[in-house]
């Protein structure tokens, strides 16, 4: 009798059918393929342009795959340089900027790039070189976790194009940021595999990079815009989601349609142009924002430099819609009466639909003081500063009030405000931000939230790729910035930007502070260039970035600007190639966050223990705000108050 067969495995079911119900492998899946081959291709589908890289051992796999693949690599002399032009591709493309960096000291000196570009919510891909063998004494997931969107360590091969392909779309989808892919698989183990495992968790020209345009509840939108309209001093102010989901048109079609006064941030300055009547543009916006009794906020995260929802920038009576592209974006410190949802560019066009169907076919009437309120406030503060900056002419030397507001007049006068501007100085942006206009979204490029140095030659570079080497960039450093970038002006000169580089000399580091409090108490040499902020003095970089090719300039006067710049971009533009500019400023002049830090340095010097030029400073300067004056040292306070009085009397 034979002995019938155990039933061991159910082959019915669809994962166990025998070999025969299932189709061979094709002879193309059986091929053996590399891993960073498939991952290069990959890349190029997503439509990258080009790679920001300094090479290493452990980039070579992933590095010289990409240029194979025909992605030219632009060679910087620092990470940093990389991981900044990867977020300034970023911001001004809407598309990821794509770094390539290698292991140990390379992931800190990238990770300058990654926190700028994740304070400033632009997408970016890194791909990092790991090490597994703890040979480096690093952990690259533990650095760039909290500095970046979302990390990932792909342990082996067959990981690493999913996780890269997801990383290219966490990078665009809101909150947009940096996303970090690590491959810590030993370089020594096999990365060419048959193509079927390779690509077994992912399928090659799926998944395209398009992100779906989700719309807020319709009766949500009405509701918010029938509140909105009952405002008797409305106003807007949008930020960088609405420069990445591609909303200018429709923000300028809805501000014009309600006459509503508008305030654009960061990467979205000049959605709406800052020469239109309803932006509430430079140093008038804080006077719009206080007055303001309704404000629709969308697509900016109201952070640091929107003082986190506080006040004064923020009227303490007023309510708020906050339309966002993402709950992560929602300011939980706002008075907020609504809360949308959705992609920016969709909620417009429903802010727009809805206020038509209501009757809305122009701007409301009963907004009309107000608007004429925000141009004469606008007006207002243009005349003092034009005349404020009038008699600064002539006189040495240079205040970097006057230096800002010649260079954006240039910018105005040779190329109608088309340019990029990079705002890489201390005190120079402080004198330069209000003067510059832009007229569309992306245009200028900063710092972001992070307020750091050393981004500028970076962000020159890709913004010389972006906009295919035809307008002039204007890159405005200090000494902080050269110090920390400069050689990467080089990479500028390889790579043929056309970039302007813009040197404000105030011979230290962070103006002119450290003379006006700390010489009596924080002088341990006695030597001052030892002790102070301060670098060589007078020192001609001009000639030294001779060297790398580059037009150079040196200014002395103010009458010597306009034309100084003009013949830097005339070179610039016509021979492809970088300028720099050697300008001394006044070393004296403080930058405005000085308003709030001087009330600080009380914890270390007791007013007897100031200069006279200090002292004098704070009292007749108000370096010391009112509501500051419980927190500083009584000897302060005492002196402040007496001051006051006597002044009274």
């Amino acid at each position: 009798m034979t002995e019938e067969k155990k039933l061991l495995i159910d082959h019915l079911k669809p994962m166990a059918e025998t070999d025969a119900a299932a189709a061979p492998p094709s002879r193309t899946m059986m091929e053996q393929v590399d891993v960073f081959q498939l991952a290069a291709e990959m890349i190029k589908e997503e439509g990258t342009e080009y790679i920001f890289c300094l090479t290493h051992g452990g980039t070579w796999p992933m590095e010289i795959s990409a240029q194979k693949a025909g992605i030219p690599r632009v060679h910087v002399r620092h990470e940093s340089a990389a991981t900044f032009a990867g977020d300034a591709w970023g911001r001004m493309t809407t598309r990821p900027g794509v770094t390539i960096v290698g292991p140990a000291t390379c992931i800190t000196n990238a990770a300058s790039g990654v926190i700028q570009c994740n304070a400033s919510g632009a997408p970016m891909v890194v791909i990092q070189s790991g090490d597994t063998t703890g040979r480096y004494g690093v952990n690259a997931e533990q650095i760039y976790k909290g500095i970046c969107k979302s990390v990932v360590t792909v342990n082996e091969p067959t990981m690493f194009l999913p996780e890269l392909k997801k990383a290219f779309r966490a990078a665009v989808t809101h909150p947009t940021g940096p996303v970090v892919v690590i491959y810590a698989f030993p370089l020594s183990a096999p990365k060419t595999l048959p193509r079927m495992h390779l690509e077994a968790l992912y399928k090659p020209g799926y998944w395209a990079p398009d992100i779906q345009a989700t719309q807020a509840d319709p009766a949500l939108v009405e509701k918010a815009l029938r509140w909105l309209l009952e405002a008797e001093k409305p106003a807007m102010i949008v930020g960088h989601a609405l420069h990445q989901d591609n909303a200018q048109e429709e923000l300028r079609e809805f501000a014009h349609l309600l006459g509503i006064p508008c305030h654009a941030r960061r990467i979205a300055r000049g959605a709406i142009s800052e020469y239109d009547d309803l932006n509430a543009y430079g140093r008038a916006r804080g006077q719009v924002m206080r007055n303001a009794d309704r404000c629709l906020v969308m697509g900016l995260r109201v952070g640091s430099l929107e003082g986190m929802g506080q006040a004064p920038f923020w009227g303490a009576n007023c309510r708020y819609i906050q339309a966002q592209s993402c709950r992560e974006m929602v300011n939980l410190s706002l008075a907020t009466e609504h809360v949308l949802i959705g992609n920016i560019k969709s909620m417009l066009r429903q802010f727009i639909d809805c206020a038509k169907d209501l009757g809305i076919k122009g701007p409301v009437a009963k907004w009309g003081k107000w608007r004429q309120f925000i141009v004469d406030a606008k007006a207002d503060y243009e005349k003092q500063t034009i005349a404020r900056t009038e008699k600064m002419k002539g006189k040495l030397p240079l205040h970097p009030d006057l230096v800002g507001r010649l260079a954006a007049e240039f910018f105005t006068e040779e190329y109608h405000d088309d340019y990029i501007p990079i705002i890489d100085g201390f005190t120079a942006s402080s004198f330069f931000t209000d003067w510059n206009k832009a007229i569309y979204s992306g245009q200028v490029l900063d710092a972001a939230e992070t307020i750091g140095i050393g981004h500028g030659m970076g962000m020159a570079l890709a913004a010389g790729l972006v906009t295919k080497r035809e307008k002039p960039i204007f890159v405005l450093l200090g000494d902080g910035g050269l110090g920390a970038g400069g050689m990467d002006i080089e990479t500028a000169s390889r790579w043929n930007i056309p970039a302007v580089f813009f040197h404000e000399n105030n011979d230290q580091m962070v103006c002119g502070g450290w003379d006006l409090l700390l010489p009596n108490v924080a002088n341990p040499t006695g030597n001052k260039m030892l002790d102070a902020w301060e670098t060589l003095p007078k020192i001609r970089y001009d000639r030294m970035f001779a060297e790398f090719g580059c037009h150079t300039e040196f200014v002395e006067r103010d009458d010597q600007i306009k034309s100084a710049l003009k013949r830097a971009c005339d070179f610039a533009l016509r021979e492809k190639k970088p300028a720099f500019i050697e300008v001394f400023v006044d070393p004296d002049v403080l930058q405005e966050v000085w308003f709030m830090m001087t009330s600080m340095f009380s914890r270390y010097v007791k007013w007897d223990q100031l200069p006279e030029k200090g002292k004098l400073a704070i009292l007749e300067n108000g370096l010391v705000p009112r509501a500051m004056l419980p927190a500083v040292d009584p000897t302060w306070r005492e002196a402040i108050l007496g001051a006051e009085k006597k002044k009274k009397a």
